[in-house]
C-alpha cells in the first residue's frame, strides 16, 4: 500500500488555521462553563446524542474538518485530558485560560517580541502564578471538603454525599463510581484492598476509552518474583490457560519488564488470555508483607522471589468479585480469601502493635492493618434515560476528584476568583477571564463586576450559582465557593504549557487524505 501524501502549511496560513482551531474549541468550552452555564448537544458516532456539561467530555467529542485547525485544537484537548486525570477538574478552565493566553502571547510577538522568548516567558509567569496560589490556600476542614463537593458536583444533595462518603473511608481510602439499572443514586461500604497505583501498560485494559480495566468474577497472581523474561511468564499462563479458571481474563500484582508486556500483549491480541498487570505502591521489608496479605484477601499464594516459573502450581491463584484499574490506582473488592483468616491475622497484626516499640514498626503495623480491615465505597449512580446517567456519573466522577484533592493540598478562592487575584504583570488580563467568563455565563456585567472585585480582599468575590444582586462581593469562605488548589494550580501548568509548545510551531505537516493517515 503506497504511503499517503502529506499536506505541509507554514507562515501566515499556519497562524491563522492553529489561531482558528484554538477558537472553536474555545466556543465549546465557554458555552458549558460554570453554575449559570447551559449543556452542550453532542452527536455521538453511534447511538443517542450525549447531553453534557462536563468539560472534557464536551471538547473531547470536537473533531474539526480542517486538519490544522484540528490538530491546534486536540492539543488543546489534551491539555484539559491531562488534567481531569490527574485532579479530576478544572478540564473547561483550562481551555479558557489557554485561548486568551494565546491571544495575549500572539500580540506580544506581534509588537516584535521572539517566539521563543514568550514562551520562556509563560513558564516563568506559571511558576510565580503557582507560588502565589500557594500562599493563598487554606487547609479545607470538613465543612469547607463539603463545598467543594457542592461546588464540583453542581448539586447539593449529591456534594453532601459524596463528603460524606470520603468522611467514611478516609483521604487514602477507596472511592468507585458505577452504573446501575435503576433511578437516582446511593452508595454502600463494602471490604476492599485499595492502593494508590494504577496499571502499567495502557495497552492492556480493557476499557481504553476511559482509561480503565473493569473486571468481574477474576483469578489473580500475585508474584513477589520479577517477571524478566518470556520464559518467567510463558510457562505460567500455559498453565492458567490449561486451568481453564475464571475466565479468559487474569490480574497479575507484582514488577514485569518491557519483554513481558509484549508478551502479555501478544496473548491479548490472539484472544488467548487478557493479563492486566499492576503493581504495589510499596518497596523495601515491607513489600514481601504486603504480597502475603493480599493473598490472604484473596485467597491465593505468593510466587516468591527465588521461585523458577515451575514452582508455580495453579492453586496459587487467588480471585476476587471485582477489580477496578485505573491511571492512578487500583481497587481490589470481594477477595476469596476466607473471612475467619484474615481476621486472625487482623488480631495478630493488633497484638504485635501493643507490644511495638519503635514508632517505624508502629507505622508499618498501622499500615497494614489498614489494608487488611479496609473499606471501598461504591457510588452507584442510575438515570431515567442513559443521557441523564451519564451526565450525573460524570459530575460525581469530578466531585470525588476534586474532593481528595482539597483535602491533600488545600483551597483557595472559587469561581474564577483565586486567579484574578494573581499579582502579575505579564499577561494579567488572560489569567482574568476565567472569573470574566463564569460572571458572564451568570448573567453579571462583567466590568461592573471585576471593577467592584478588585476593591475587596482576597477571598471576597460572587457566588455565581446566585443572579446577579448588589455587586457586592461576599466572604468565598463562608459561602463556601471555594476551589482545590492543586486543581487551579493544575490549570494553570497545563493552560501555560500548552500555548508555549504551539506559539513556536512554525509548519503543520498533515494528510492529503484524511482516510489515508494511518497507513
Amino acid at each position: 500500500m503506497s504511503k499517503a501524501s502529506r499536506y505541509i502549511v507554514y507562515g501566515s496560513e499556519l497562524q491563522q488555521k492553529v489561531a482558528t482551531g484554538i477558537e472553536k474549541i474555545y466556543q465549546v468550552a465557554k458555552a458549558a462553563y460554570g453554575p449559570g452555564a447551559g449543556n452542550a448537544l453532542l452527536e455521538l458516532p453511534y447511538g443517542d446524542p450525549l447531553v453534557s456539561r462536563d468539560g472534557v467530555t464536551n471538547v473531547e467529542k470536537v473533531f474539526l474538518e480542517d486538519a490544522v485547525e484540528n490538530m491546534a485544537a486536540r492539543t488543546i484537548v489534551q491539555a484539559s485530558r491531562k488534567n481531569n486525570r490527574k485532579v479530576g477538574d478544572g478540564t473547561t478552565a483550562v481551555v479558557i485560560l489557554a485561548y486568551h493566553l494565546y491571544q495575549e502571547a500572539q500580540k506580544l510577538i506581534a509588537a516584535g517580541h521572539n517566539r521563543m522568548e514568550v514562551a520562556k516567558l509563560l513558564e516563568q509567569t506559571a511558576v510565580e502564578v503557582i507560588k502565589q496560589l500557594d500562599e493563598m490556600k487554606k487547609p479545607a476542614d470538613e465543612d469547607l471538603v463539603k463545598h467543594v463537593s457542592i461546588v464540583s458536583s453542581g448539586d447539593e444533595a449529591i456534594g453532601q454525599m459524596i463528603a460524606d462518603v470520603i468522611s467514611e473511608v478516609g483521604i487514602d481510602g477507596g472511592v468507585t463510581v458505577e452504573d446501575f439499572a435503576g433511578l437516582g443514586i446511593y452508595n454502600e461500604l463494602v471490604d476492599g484492598f485499595y492502593f494508590r497505583k494504577g496499571f502499567t501498560s495502557v495497552n492492556l485494559i480493557n476499557d481504553p476509552s476511559n482509561l480503565e480495566s473493569r473486571h468481574t468474577n477474576v483469578d489473580i497472581l500475585i508474584t513477589e518474583k520479577r517477571m524478566n523474561t518470556t520464559g518467567d511468564i510463558a510457562p505460567i499462563l500455559e498453565k492458567v490457560i490449561a486451568a481453564g479458571g475464571k475466565g479468559k481474563e487474569l490480574i497479575l500484582v507484582g514488577d514485569v519488564s518491557e519483554e513481558v508486556l509484549g508478551v502479555l500483549l501478544l496473548n491479548r491480541m490472539h484472544g488467548t488470555i487478557s493479563v492486566t498487570p499492576i503493581d504495589l505502591p510499596i518497596f523495601g521489608a515491607m513489600r514481601s508483607l504486603a504480597f502475603e496479605d493480599l493473598a490472604l484477601l484473596t485467597g491465593g499464594g505468593v510466587l516468591v522471589a527465588g521461585a523458577n516459573a515451575s514452582d508455580f502450581d495453579i492453586a496459587m491463584l487467588g480471585g476476587a468479585e471485582k477489580v477496578t484499574v485505573n491511571e492512578f490506582s487500583t481497587t481490589i473488592i470481594g477477595g476469596d480469601g476466607h473471612a475467619e483468616d484474615v481476621k486472625a491475622r487482623v488480631e495478630e497484626l493488633r497484638q504485635q502493635l501493643s507490644e511495638a516499640d519503635s514508632s517505624i514498626t508502629v507505622e508499618a503495623l498501622k499500615e497494614r492493618l489498614a489494608r487488611l480491615t479496609g473499606k471501598v465505597a461504591i457510588i452507584r449512580v442510575g438515570g431515567a434515560t442513559e443521557i441523564e446517567q451519564k451526565e450525573v456519573k460524570l459530575r460525581v466522577e469530578d466531585a470525588v476528584c476534586a474532593v481528595q484533592a482539597a483535602i491533600k493540598d488545600g483551597i483557595v478562592p472559587g469561581g474564577g476568583v483565586a486567579l484574578e487575584r494573581i499579582d502579575i504583570n505579564d499577561f494579567r488580563e488572560a489569567f482574568s477571564q476565567p472569573f470574566c467568563q463564569l460572571a458572564e455565563n451568570a448573567g453579571y456585567n462583567v466590568e461592573r463586576a471585576i471593577w467592584t472585585l478588585r476593591e475587596t480582599p482576597t477571598w471576597h468575590g460572587y457566588n455565581l450559582r446566585k443572579s446577579p444582586g448588589n455587586y457586592i462581593p461576599e466572604d468565598l469562605l463562608e459561602a463556601g465557593v471555594i476551589d482545590p488548589a492543586s486543581v487551579v494550580k493544575e490549570v494553570v501548568q497545563n493552560a501555560t504549557s500548552v500555548v508555549s509548545k504551539l506559539i513556536t510551531v512554525a509548519v503543520g505537516v498533515t494528510y492529503t487524505d484524511r482516510e489515508q493517515k494511518h497507513d
